[in-house]
This record gives C-alpha cells, sequence and structure tokens, in this order.
C-alpha cells in the first residue's frame, strides 16, 4: 500500500497566516471602498460644526443630512490620517456628491464665515428683506424683487404669483458672500422640506391645494398666539369655508392696509382688496406672511369643533363661540374686563 504525503504543519501554518494576514490588510480597504463612496446626493448642504465636537460626532452629523455612509468609517479614517486635531469649528459647504475622503479634504479648508439670522413666523417678504438687510447680508429692494420674479418661482416648484408664505421663518447661518437668489433657494428648499411630500395626500382629503393650504396657514399664523389654539383657530376657518361663510380675518385686512393696528376700525374692514376677507368670500389670493411648521399643520390637521367664532381677550388667547349670539357675549365680556 502507498501512503499519501501529508504536507508538513508549518506549510499549513503559513498558509493560514497569510490569509489571516491579507483579510486583514483588505477589510479596512474593502469596508472604506463600501462606505467611503459618495451617497449619490447632488444638492450641496450648509453643515455647522460646534466646538468639541470629535470625530464620529461630526461623523454622526454628516451620517444624519445623507453626505455619507457611514459615520463609523468617517471616524476611522480621521484617526488613521491623524486628522482629528485639524477639524474646526465653523460653518461649511459640502457637497452631497463626494466621497468620504474628499469631504475630509474640504473640512481641512477654512469654514466659511456665516452670520446668524433668525426669521421669526408671519412675516411678510418685505419685513423679511428688511432683517437680511439690517444683518448686512441683501439688498432688501433686489430681494423683494425676486420674489416677484416668474422664472424663479417657476424654478424652486412654486404655484403661487409671489414667494410670500414660502420664504420658510427658521434660524439660519448664511455665508456673508451668499446672494438673494441663494438666501431665497435655501429658505425656499427649507419650506419643501417642512411641507414633505407625505403631507400631500392630506391636501386631496380637504380638498386644497397646496398654495390654499398655505394662504390658509398665514392667516391661522397671523391670528394665532398660543400653539394649543392653532388647531381651533384653524377649525373656525374651515368651517367658514365649508358653510360659504366670509372668513372675516383681521390678519387679512392688516395686510390689505399695509400696517399692524392695535384695533381696527369699522372703516378699515370696507378697504377695497382682495385680500380683505371682509368683503370676499373664501381665501384670498396668495398668503399674507410666511407661515411656520405648526400653522402648517394645524391647518391640515385642525381640531374637531363646532365654532364658527373667535374674539381676542387681549392676552393673547381667545374665546371660541359657536353661533353670533354667543359671539356678542363674548365681546361684551371682553369689553367688560378691559374697562375694569
Amino acid at each position: 500500500m502507498i501512503k499519501s504525503k501529508k504536507k508538513p504543519f508549518r506549510a499549513n501554518y503559513r498558509l493560514l497566516a497569510g490569509v489571516i494576514a491579507l483579510t486583514l490588510l483588505l477589510t479596512p480597504v474593502t469596508l472604506f471602498w463600501a462606505f467611503g463612496r459618495p451617497t449619490g446626493q447632488r444638492q450641496s448642504q450648509e453643515i455647522q460644526i460646534q466646538p468639541g465636537m470629535s470625530a464620529r460626532k461630526i461623523g454622526d452629523l454628516l451620517e444624519g443630512s445623507g453626505l455619507i455612509r457611514s459615520a463609523s468609517v468617517f471616524a476611522w479614517t480621521v484617526r488613521w490620517q491623524g486628522l482629528g486635531q485639524h477639524l474646526k469649528a465653523g460653518t461649511y459647504q459640502l457637497d452631497g456628491s463626494k466621497a468620504t475622503a474628499d469631504l475630509i479634504q474640504d473640512l481641512l479648508k477654512a469654514p466659511i464665515q456665516t452670520r446668524r439670522v433668525t426669521l421669526p413666523e408671519g412675516l411678510t417678504r418685505q419685513e423679511t428683506a428688511q432683517i437680511l438687510q439690517n444683518h448686512g447680508l441683501i439688498d432688501s429692494a433686489r430681494f423683494v424683487a425676486l420674489t416677484e420674479d416668474a422664472r424663479l418661482i417657476e424654478r424652486l416648484a412654486i404655484d403661487g404669483p409671489t414667494l410670500e408664505g414660502y420664504l420658510f421663518p427658521e434660524t439660519y447661518f448664511f455665508d456673508i458672500e451668499t446672494t438673494e437668489d441663494e438666501i431665497i433657494e435655501r429658505m425656499v428648499g427649507e419650506f419643501h422640506r417642512v411641507f414633505a411630500d407625505s403631507l400631500l395626500p392630506r391636501l386631496q382629503e380637504l380638498g386644497l391645494s397646496q398654495h390654499q393650504a398655505v394662504t390658509l396657514a398665514s392667516i391661522v399664523e397671523l391670528e394665532a398666539v398660543a400653539n394649543d389654539e392653532r388647531p381651533i383657530i384653524s377649525s373656525v376657518f374651515h368651517r367658514r369655508l365649508q358653510f360659504n361663510r366670509l372668513l372675516e380675518s383681521c390678519a387679512t385686512v392688516e395686510y390689505a392696509l399695509g400696517v399692524h393696528k392695535k384695533r381696527l376700525t369699522n372703516a378699515d374692514l370696507k378697504v377695497k382688496s382682495p385680500f380683505n376677507t371682509y368683503r370676499h368670500r373664501g381665501l384670498p389670493p396668495a398668503p399674507i406672511g410666511n407661515p411656520g411648521k405648526a400653522s402648517i399643520l394645524a391647518t391640515l390637521y385642525p381640531a374637531t369643533t363646532e365654532y364658527l367664532y373667535f374674539v381676542a381677550r387681549g392676552n393673547g388667547r381667545h374665546i371660541f363661540s359657536r353661533t353670533n349670539k354667543e359671539h356678542e357675549r363674548a365681546k361684551r365680556e371682553i369689553r367688560r374686563a378691559q374697562r375694569n
């Protein structure tokens, strides 16, 4: 019988060691290739890195923004290249179409200079432009003119005569070199992010277009003060629309007048304007300001009530009524309280 020759144990050991070494060598490369590739996101984003953020925290921020595939691979690459101490706090404009390694190189460049601007809910586009000009960012006249530019409005996928209602109120960090066009695109982009596609089916349920919903939300924004009352105020206007009643919103009259007034006169309520909902039934032709997320959601999801009227108490809250008789009683009650 011929005995088979067995390979020496040492040869098997060397082969196994070689396989292990090759695996250890290729695993990081494989992982980096798999998770360090571009995400495919075409839109650039402004990223704010706070002081003291670790490589992992920065990676989490980038992954959460859809700019990279893996925060772990980002952090590992930064540490492997010894770049952790070179990542500085600041604002960066990052391109989502780049690979992780290229984004790291962009982060090693000096951050852009920014200005922090808070734009409250309910402002008109003219008021928004004034705040931005006060921060030294834009020319207000050019900004307002661009909000009326039909080509820009179409490019931003807005169905309205102007961008009133779509300049989303938020706290922004703007590059001091940013142009009026870019600021407008950023704000309208934020509107599209908040008024997401997932909300569009709700419009069909309500029988409203997006433009009509934003118009109603702008009225709710200007009439409401307390957050918990927004859905109730919304329900009043929805019911008035349902019954073909005049909305009788004082906020629309102020918009028609072009001034904010503590108390409207009877003459004010008769101002000739398509925005005067004391004279014209239905919604005005366009928003009367830029509503925030709370008012948009309150408009899409109104409370279930039987109210048709409300009157301001003077402390930020309202009395709601079902009938005109109750409404007149509420107004007398408020007048007595104000005299005392």
